[in-house]
């Protein structure tokens, strides 16, 4: 016998978690790697564009996952007022230069459809999936590029 329960329960969440986790263990020993406590947390990359004065004109933060040497781009910004002078493709560049410091094979990152689709397909990313109407009326779009 067994029933359905709908609702929260952050007991069972925790013990859902728990057994997925220690499932995927069990099953491959690249998993086993990456839960090992010490490398649970990833390390932060950053990159600013400031100008003369020091202010923000730019910037690009991500994560480096250590046992499976990825770099994750999580944030990317120019100053509208700064773009179209390479701000962008610099602070790129040089965030990917460090991943491949810290041993990333690949980058991975997401954009919406109104955001810079066609700067990073430029970059060299490849579109490897897409969120339809994600948000609503947008699309989301998954990118990878070997570094």
């Amino acid at each position: 016998m067994w029933r359905l329960q709908v609702g929260v329960d952050e007991g069972l969440e925790d013990e859902l978690t728990d057994r997925l986790v220690e499932f995927n263990k069990e099953q491959s020993a690249v998993v086993r790697e990456r839960f090992r406590p010490e490398n649970l947390k990833s390390e932060p990359v950053h990159v600013f564009a400031t100008d003369d004065t020091g202010a923000l004109i730019g910037g690009c933060a991500g994560r480096v996952e250590r046992v499976w040497h990825w770099l994750t781009v999580d944030t990317m910004w120019v100053d509208p007022s700064c773009r179209g002078r390479g701000i962008g493709s610099a602070l790129l560049a040089a965030i990917e230069a460090e991943g491949r410091r810290r041993g990333c094979r690949w980058s991975d990152l997401n954009t919406f459809d109104f955001q810079a689709l066609e700067f990073y397909l430029e970059a060299g990313y490849i579109e490897y999936g897409v969120k339809h109407d994600y948000p609503p009326g947008h699309s989301n779009h998954l990118l990878r590029k070997d570094l």
